[in-house]
């Protein structure tokens, strides 16, 4: 065996519908040809805002305790003040909530350009936009982890928008009551970005039936260049093991079926397995598709579930 896959499970995948992806993907040094130019640059003006944005998950304060004595005493100082340190966190969500929609923008950029007839293909001729894809990938995996750790900004956001009648023309006031409204789903999500990814796929295979076989086989991709050992970086590799995670929960998302289902086209098992093997100090990869996935719960088979045991 190689990296965990058998000569079985190699002929197997041939012969099923799972895509072939013996495709090597330059990930460290893939740059644009002209004719990813366009989508690519617009693509990277996203990108390049994706660590301010993580910044502002990571190092979200909150502001619990003046909402807890802003509730406690129930006079208008305590809530103005509760409300002036709102302000400022406010902001940060605002940042969130924009940055998500431009993930979707970005999302369906990339899906659209990479969604082509023959799969294999277009994602060996198109490197940089699918290193693109799995920036996009590995950071909806890591916001979202980092978001579920961060219960107060929804506790933070329904006290703003509970306390934003009190305090309508205060001169820093950024968002309003209509954004607030918009804005509210939003907030009340466990993984926002992963949704954002989620609507980019399903708008686009409205039009374009290739988009799912090709999110199973940038699934299969990353999971054979990390079975055949390709790159020797330990972050290239993790890079990968996490856009291998994100595409994965992307498809189950979006297969009606989901991706634990027999005629899915994505390597699950052997997937699960390598990411045990390989990964034992990212344990958070495999909580990713056990709990950020919409399949697992309740329409996992027992020889797929009993794999992270």
């Amino acid at each position: 065996t190689e990296g965990g896959l058998t000569m079985g499970s190699v002929l197997a995948s041939l012969f099923s519908k799972k895509p072939a992806c013996d495709i090597i993907v330059d990930i460290e040094n893939a740059k644009p040809s002209p004719r990813e130019e366009k989508t690519y640059n617009e693509v990277k003006v996203v990108l390049d805002n994706n660590e301010t944005i993580m910044k502002l998950i990571v190092e979200y304060k909150g502001c619990k305790e003046l909402c807890r004595q802003a509730m406690k005493e129930q006079n208008e100082d305590a809530e103005r003040e509760a409300f002036e340190g709102l302000l400022r966190t406010i902001e940060s969500i605002q940042a969130i909530h924009h940055h998500s929609e431009n993930i979707t923008v970005a999302g369906k950029l990339l899906l659209q350009s990479l969604g082509k007839e023959d799969t294999k293909q277009t994602l060996e001729d198109q490197q940089a936009l699918v290193k693109q894809l799995g920036d996009l990938l590995v950071f909806t995996i890591d916001f979202d982890q980092k978001r579920l750790m961060c219960a107060q900004l929804s506790n933070d956001f329904a006290f703003y928008r509970r306390l934003l009648p009190k305090f309508p023309r205060h001169p820093d006031v950024k968002v309003k009551a209509e954004e607030a409204s918009s804005m509210a789903l939003f907030t009340a999500l466990n993984f926002p970005m992963i949704k954002a990814l989620v609507s980019a796929a399903e708008d686009t295979m409205r039009t374009n039936d290739k988009i799912l076989p090709m999110i199973g086989t940038m699934a299969n991709a990353c999971l054979n260049m990390l079975a055949k050992k390709n790159f020797e970086k330990k972050d290239t590799n993790l890079f990968l093991a996490k856009a291998m995670t994100g595409a994965i929960v992307l498809y189950d998302h979006c297969a009606e079926m989901g991706v634990f289902n027999r005629g899915s086209h994505v390597q699950i098992k052997d997937a699960i397995k390598l990411l045990k093997k390989d990964f034992p100090d990212h344990p958070y990869l495999l909580n990713a598709i056990r709990y950020f996935t919409k399949h697992f719960r309740d329409d996992c088979p027992t020889s797929i579930s009993a794999l992270f045991d």
